[in-house]
């Protein structure tokens, strides 16, 4: 079956989200009085996961996780006898905020896939994420030409694996055969998850690893080249 539309998750699958991440947490450390190190970074990153999880169970709201992650991280900090610094946690999101909102880094190859494959069928991103921070830094992305519409979580109210904004893209563009429809991610809860739900097919991305034990999505591509021979098999 030939695919007529690609919904793309954005962090981990065509942004590298955690260069980007590390940039704007030692910016906002710095700012906040608390020395960076690999230690600190992972744990920041381990709370940071867990609040997302819950939010993928609708267990919190994005409002609530911006600060939350902060505070929980705070907290985490002051029972290892670490540096908590001079600022409060809603301080530190909106220093994190707006610093996230900057970094735009592409995943390796990122760009040569989307103009191969924006040149046969639309591409949506469709990203679990904070308003502000997707779209100041897409909208100033060399990725954005590429791209035919962005749905965002937080402007749209559903959350992946919740297929709302997988098939609001489909509506967007036109295609109610949802067997011409592919979602490409690197979250098989959230965006397999998603894909499922919807009734179309699905790619995870690994980047070089194994697929988990388990994996349930249509396709695995080690790379973003091998993904764009899965989504453009039977175009010519």
């Amino acid at each position: 079956m030939r695919y007529d539309l690609l919904l793309a998750d954005a962090d981990g699958t065509l942004y590298d989200f955690h260069a980007g991440e590390r940039v704007a947490l030692e910016e906002t450390l710095a700012h906040s009085g608390i020395p960076y190190d690999g230690d600190i970074g992972a744990l920041y990153s381990s709370v940071n996961l867990s609040h997302w999880k819950k939010l993928e169970r609708g267990e919190t709201t994005q409002e609530r996780l911006r600060v939350e992650r902060f505070a929980d991280f705070l907290a985490e900090l002051a029972q290892r006898g670490w540096p908590t610094g001079n600022k409060t946690a809603q301080e530190m999101s909106q220093t994190f905020v707006a610093a996230l909102s900057r970094q735009r880094i592409p995943m390796p190859g990122a760009e040569a896939f989307l103009r191969a494959v924006s040149a046969k069928m639309p591409v949506f991103l469709v990203t679990n994420g904070i308003a502000v921070v997707q779209r100041g830094r897409f909208e100033q992305s060399e990725l954005r030409p590429y791209i035919a519409d962005i749905l965002i979580s937080e402007e749209l109210g559903h959350v992946k694996p919740d297929p709302f904004m997988l098939l609001e893209g489909m509506r967007r563009a036109g295609v109610t055969d949802r067997r011409r429809v592919v979602m490409l991610g690197d979250s098989l809860t959230a965006d397999i998850g998603a894909a499922k739900a919807a009734g179309v097919d699905s790619i995870l991305i690994t980047q070089g690893a194994q697929a988990p034990q388990g994996c349930d999505a249509t396709h695995v591509a080690l790379s973003l080249a091998d993904a764009a021979r899965i989504v453009l098999a039977g175009h010519a």
